[in-house]
């Protein structure tokens, strides 16, 4: 039986440097390239961002993380798992466990969406009035701890390497932090990217008030995954998006307490406070409201 390990020194000294580069390189390049118009203080939002995320992120380092590479490391000695079991030649087993990780997450992106207890906690995240790369870590505690049961649980069926499992987390964060963010990149440069990973431009539409949108765009790193289930919507303008949830637009009600407590809350219907569903206009590309039925 493997140790739990807390100590990680290629992620904490070499993967983890480089992630906080990259996310206070997006917060600065998104002020001058600036994809959607924000409406709401970005410093405000940061401050109650940081808030929210210190304590998960204190249970991705503490407890996630340990996990999560205690899991890979007891498949690699009980050769246990997915992966171990078509013995595999070294490389294409990372390759294997590489796309099935990323597939478990966007799996696990659907269920905070589709089960009522996680998306209690999931609310927190989707409730900023804006987005930028502070949203990629406005994650509720709750949340960081349920997951850390699934992901460890997926990473042991899979079977996928210890090493790779480090390797594949740095990924995730890297690509979380890059497709919240309020970056805008040239049209051509993300048409490009777009083909292989999840841009701001994708994942802005899954942020937005309209249900449907809301429930497209799962994936965090790569893209097949939305084109394989058919959730995959590229059609919205960024302009034409509002950020956030119907039923959680008073900003001054969203206070660093009222988000830890969010998830004790009953999940509240997906109306406007008018009481108006927004929607999608079928005859154009606007969004429009609609009584409740």
């Amino acid at each position: 039986m493997p140790k739990l390990r807390f100590f990680f020194p290629w992620f904490d000294r070499k993967a983890f440097p480089v992630l906080a580069g990259i996310v206070a390189g997006l917060y600065l390049l998104e002020e001058v390239l600036v994809l959607r118009e924000q409406h709401q203080s970005k410093a405000k939002r940061s401050v109650i961002n940081t808030a929210v995320a210190a304590t998960g992120f204190a249970v991705v380092r503490a407890a996630l993380l340990p996990a999560m590479v205690w899991a890979g490391e007891l498949t690699d000695r009980r050769r246990f798992g997915l992966v171990q079991w078509l013995g595999l030649p070294r490389e294409m087993k990372y390759a294997v466990s590489f796309l099935l990780l990323d597939y478990t997450n966007y799996l696990w992106h659907v269920l905070t969406h589709r089960v009522p207890l996680l998306f209690r906690m999931h609310r927190v995240h989707h409730s900023d009035l804006d987005m930028d790369v502070t949203t990629g870590f406005r994650f509720h505690l709750g949340e960081q701890v349920f997951s850390i049961f699934f992901r460890g649980g997926m990473i042991a069926l899979i079977g996928a390497p210890a090493k790779l499992v480090l390797g594949y987390e740095a990924v995730f964060e890297g690509c979380t932090a890059f497709h919240h963010s309020n970056l805008r990149l040239p049209v051509t440069v993300e048409a490009a990217l777009d083909k292989v990973m999840i841009t701001p431009r994708v994942h802005g539409i899954h942020h937005s008030i309209v249900e449907e949108e809301f429930n497209a765009n799962f994936g965090v790193v790569l893209p097949f995954w939305d084109w394989l289930h058919g959730t995959r919507r590229t059609d919205i303008p960024q302009e034409e998006i509002t950020i956030g949830l119907p039923a959680y637009l008073d900003p001054d009600a969203l206070t660093v307490g009222r988000l830890h407590s969010m998830p004790l809350e009953p999940i509240r219907p997906w109306v406007l406070p008018d009481g108006t569903v927004p929607r999608r206009s079928r005859s154009s590309d606007s969004a429009s409201t609609e009584p409740t039925q």
